[in-house]
């Protein structure tokens, strides 16, 4: 049923007509049979508009906004030529440089490649920097975490191989996948073995977060970008600056926030609970912030104390490793019975080495003291002959 048409105006012939502007052609209408908020088509142009009484706000004529001029893009720039890679593509760019998909001159194999950019090659600092992730990862050979397959510098490049990860950053996989809090614990519990490895190797990730772990399509969690890592080894150099927050602000510790240097893997726990919050409420905990369970229905409550743990200000109060989250986070999941965090530390403070070595020295006085009393009181009781031993009924004997 076509609409009814709203004739054009004629003089009132002794009754008030309603008059309306066509907001297209701007004709006078009659809209004196038209209730307020019908649509009334123009008997000019035929364009439908809505219908407005005195006192209401018509609206105002239609107008082709014009289209704004088309930007310049920039053209890409041209892919590097990498000594033994055939570079493929532009995968990713950070900070500090470029990843491109490759391709092995040896085998063909497909690699991850990234490349210095030429600025940051020519500051030493930024080159030991990039050589230290690579340091890092070559003592890392954990499924979880990103394989290192070789290092170089090829003319102006300097560069790092890697295994290339068929995924998307947890950030957008989780994002796009509205996953439930077992699927989550269950991908973050892979998160903190490999996190324990890491730290059973003295290594320390320093900048973890969601857009630093991959997450496979057969749902395995690979971290990755150890850029800020920390070597803290015993006698291994450490290039980490002393007096300087490094790492992306919303996820750092707040020693880390003070001396980068000094950080050590409860730095990594205080950064995995901010990602674990984010990932459960799709906020970052910032200030006084609720538990997550009173932001999501339904949520174990058990949640709530493992982020209250990981994020305690002092290093002391949060879980005294990551493998202490993993096993928490299978519970969680249903993959394992479940099992309290260990109690916080008192203390904070390492005591001197005087005071450390007085209650060495206090320790074995005693122990020797009683052990030297028992001896006393051996030689001084009546010892029971073999004879006499072997003389008493015997018990149950087994063939």
């Amino acid at each position: 049923m076509a609409d009814p048409v709203a004739p054009k105006s004629q003089p009132p012939l002794g009754k008030k007509r309603a008059i309306q502007r066509c907001p297209n052609c701007d004709i006078r209408c009659d809209v004196s049979l038209f209730v307020e908020g019908s649509l009334a088509r123009c008997g000019h142009c035929g364009v439908r508009f809505e219908v407005h009484r005195e006192g209401s706000v018509p609206p105002a004529r239609q107008q082709t906004p014009a289209k704004p001029p088309r930007a310049a893009v920039a053209p890409e720039p041209p892919l590097p030529r990498l000594e033994g890679f055939i570079v493929l593509e532009r995968i990713g760019q950070g900070g500090m440089g470029e990843v491109f998909r490759c391709s092995r001159d040896s085998d063909g194999l497909l690699v991850a490649v990234k490349i210095l950019t030429p600025q940051m090659a020519a500051v030493p600092d930024y080159v030991r920097r990039f050589g230290r992730e690579a340091a890092a990862m070559a003592q890392l050979d954990h499924p979880g975490i990103v394989r290192l397959l070789g290092r170089g510098k090829a003319g102006q490049h300097v560069y790092i191989a890697m295994e290339l990860i068929d995924g998307e950053s947890l950030r957008t996989w989780a994002h796009r996948n509205r996953p439930t809090a077992q699927q989550l614990a269950m991908l973050l519990a892979q998160v903190a073995h490999a996190l324990t490895y890491a730290h059973a190797r003295a290594v320390v990730h320093r900048d973890l977060k969601p857009d630093n772990v991959l997450v496979t399509k057969d749902l395995r969690t690979k971290v990755l970008d150890f850029g800020l890592a920390g070597l803290h080894a015993e006698g291994a150099q450490c290039l980490t600056q002393s007096n300087v927050a490094m790492g992306t602000a919303n996820y750092m510790a707040p020693e880390q926030r003070k001396d980068a240097k000094r950080a050590d893997h409860k730095a990594d726990i205080y950064s995995f609970g901010v990602m674990t919050y984010e990932l459960l409420t799709g906020e970052l905990p910032v200030g006084k912030f609720p538990p997550p369970s009173k932001v999501v229905n339904g949520l174990d409550p058990r949640w709530d104390a493992l982020i209250e743990r990981c994020l305690e200000s002092n290093p002391a109060g949060r879980p005294h490793s990551a493998l202490e989250l993993a096993h928490a986070l299978e519970a969680l999941a249903g993959m394992a019975k479940a099992m309290q965090l260990a109690p916080r530390t008192r203390k904070n403070t390492r005591k001197s080495g005087v005071w450390s070595w007085l209650g060495l020295t206090t320790a074995i006085a005693v122990v020797l003291g009683v052990a030297g009393l028992k001896v006393s009181q051996d030689h001084k009781s009546p010892r029971p002959s073999l004879a006499r031993a072997l003389a008493k009924k015997p018990g149950p004997r087994f063939r």
